[in-house]
């Protein structure tokens, strides 16, 4: 979250830079009567990084779990040995976004954007435990949990546009997006040497609604204006599916995350 927020700070600072810059020079104004039209469509690529916001359960260092709990066939952890989860964390992977805009004017500074878009990306789930025998051996095992992501999202944002300079003008948005995760519903099962079936991977809810934060700065040019944006957007809901044994015992919450570099043309 704090990188995220600093390049926010970095790309309104390089906004505050540029702007009066571009209003010193005397420039052709492209598009001049843009803002008062009642619509715009247009469409968005962009660049982003799905991470989870977990809150795990109060001191699970310390929780012994069973054996069974692990997937015997895949590990081989004997009945007789309890397993401790050591730590849990989640990885930053990228992925990217495709998306089309449909823009509502609401007032002088004020726009409705409806983005549906469709989002690919993959999780990682990084698990750190302890194998602890009969006789106090330890032997810690280290393993990374890949979740394939694909979200149809439909986020809804007001955008606050600032007074436009010359054929630059910055804005701040916010709002909400309900999201459907079509892969989280995925077969997750693998068969053991004994043809026993067992769940290998962390399984998510499908559905979440999430609060999004950006900020970014539109251009103008001859034909159509393209605007640069970053935002961050942050789960609402607990999706976290206790059907994976010792995937989740250490979770209490999970939550989706997002960073997002965007470039959008209209």
């Amino acid at each position: 979250m704090k990188k995220a927020l600093k390049i926010i700070a970095v790309t309104l600072l390089l906004i505050a830079a540029v702007v009066p810059a571009q209003a010193q020079r005397r420039v052709i104004h492209y598009l001049p009567k843009y803002e008062q039209e009642p619509y715009h469509f247009g469409f968005l690529l962009a660049y982003n990084q799905m991470m989870y916001t977990v809150k795990t359960v109060e001191d699970y260092q310390n929780v012994p779990q069973p054996a069974n709990s692990w997937p015997n066939g895949n590990y081989n952890i004997p009945s007789t040995q309890n397993l401790y989860v050591y730590n849990i964390e989640t990885l930053q992977t990228p992925g990217f976004t495709v998306g089309i805009i449909g823009s509502k004017r609401l007032g002088r500074y004020f726009d409705l954007r409806l983005i549906p878009s469709l989002s690919f990306s993959e999780r990682r789930m990084r698990y750190d435990v302890a194998v602890k025998n009969l006789d106090g051996e330890i032997t810690m095992k280290t393993f990374t949990k890949s979740i394939g992501t694909t979200f149809v999202e439909f986020p809804l944002n007001i955008k606050y546009r600032s007074k436009r300079y010359n054929n630059i003008g910055a804005y701040l948005m916010g709002g909400v997006n309900p999201k459907i995760d079509l892969a989280s519903q995925k077969d997750n099962k693998e068969t053991d040497g004994q043809g026993n079936e067992f769940i290998n991977n962390l399984v998510t809810k499908r559905f979440d609604v999430a609060g999004e934060i950006g900020a970014g700065f539109d251009i103008y040019n001859q034909w159509f204006k393209m605007g640069i944006e970053v935002k961050m957007s942050y789960g609402l809901l607990d999706i976290v599916k206790n059907e994976a044994f010792i995937y989740t015992a250490p979770i209490d919450k999970l939550r989706n995350k997002l960073f997002q570099i965007s470039l959008i043309v209209e």
